[in-house]
């Protein structure tokens, strides 16, 4: 089977981790696989390159709606068996063009699109207007978590038969998580940004944009100083970017987009996150998938990995009080924190792994 995945940015966060694991696994077995990226930003095009994906950078969009687009879409593409369209932008593309084939009784691969958030609709007027358009047309509609998929049904009123609920799935890690393994990445981690290793390190790793708060974090963390804050990620908002680093200081740090995530992950003592809206977080599993320690707030994305069992903290979106709570505590307990870990890197291998993904998909793609 050949599959193109399209996506308008391959910068680094989580959308692109899961084309990544995505595309890997169906290249692992046996399937065509590339990857089509037709705006600016491409941080990342040349890490999947050496990981063996064929990444295909056409000319760059124009502003605004691009017709010229359109016709390089029509002749890169539609020879695929599956086109697999990621977030809004490459659906007001790829929705015209496949229901444009079909009316002319041309053949079309069947078109998949999967929605990985839904901060579009917050956060655009005009985001909720796109959707009833051209969601209705791609032949199945996507979403990693419940409340998607709840959208797509309720809001946006497409037929059951229509929409799937595929939640993200990462690369597990399959060895021993030991003191040892986590002491020398920590010390790795302080070396290279200027820490000291005696003292915890608190990890959060996304874009730098406002719906993350990495803010309420910064703030929180200068109520804490023995603790140092780290935090990791492309910045997408530069006025916030740029707001951030003004709140820098020798226990919390700014490291920019980083490529080592198991790497930081094992050596933090925390993750936390802030975000007042998530999907599935990818970040969050990863970090436990590695067995380190969440403190996360409490929005649909975080809450929906708790039906397994409770295995991470939580706290109030912009609770400063509540958050420090939680974060006392995981620190006072730290054997029942541990324990918490062990079972919550279980619960991302039997429920959120890479492989429970793509056979998922394999299924929707065949049906």
């Amino acid at each position: 089977m050949k599959i193109i995945h399209v996506a308008q940015f391959l910068g680094i966060g989580g959308l692109e981790k899961i084309v990544y694991h995505l595309a890997l696994e169906q290249q692992r077995r046996g399937h065509i696989v590339e990857i089509y990226i037709y705006d600016y930003e491409r941080t990342w095009v040349e890490y999947f390159r050496k990981s063996g994906l064929t990444v295909i950078t056409p000319e760059l969009k124009k502003p605004g709606y691009d017709l010229a687009l359109l016709q390089r879409m029509n002749t890169d593409l539609f020879s695929a068996d599956v086109i697999h369209g990621h977030d809004l932008n490459p659906l007001m593309y790829l929705g015209p063009l496949s229901i444009w084939k079909k009316l002319t009784f041309q053949k079309r691969p069947k078109l998949v699109h999967t929605t990985h958030g839904l901060d579009h609709i917050d956060n655009y007027p005009r985001g909720k207007i796109y959707q009833k358009i051209f969601a209705r047309l791609a032949d199945a509609m996507v979403g990693v978590s419940e409340k998607i998929g709840k959208f797509y049904l309720e809001d946006i009123k497409l037929s059951p038969e229509k929409v799937v609920v595929i939640p993200n799935g990462i690369s597990t890690y399959d060895g021993v998580v030991d003191k040892q393994m986590r002491d020398n990445k920590k010390a790795w981690i302080a070396q290279r940004h200027g820490l000291d290793v005696n003292r915890p390190v608190i990890l959060s790793l996304s874009r730098i944009v406002p719906l993350k708060d990495q803010k309420f974090l910064m703030m929180a963390l200068k109520l804490r100083p023995y603790y140092q804050l780290i935090i990791a990620g492309p910045p997408s908002d530069q006025a916030y970017y740029d707001e951030l680093k003004t709140l820098e200081d020798k226990n919390i740090k700014l490291i920019g987009p980083q490529e080592l995530v198991l790497e930081y992950n094992m050596g933090s003592d925390m993750y936390v996150s802030a975000s007042t809206h998530e999907g599935i977080p990818v970040a969050v599993l990863e970090a436990m998938a590695v067995e380190t320690p969440c403190l996360v707030s409490e929005i649909p994305g975080h809450i929906t990995l708790l039906k397994y069992g409770s295995f991470f903290k939580t706290f109030t979106l912009n609770d400063m009080d509540g958050f420090l709570k939680q974060f006392d505590k995981i620190f006072s307990d730290l054997k029942a924190t541990h324990d918490n870990a062990k079972k919550a890197r279980g619960l991302v291998e039997n429920h959120y792994s890479v492989k429970t993904m793509v056979n998922k998909y394999l299924q929707v793609y065949e049906s």
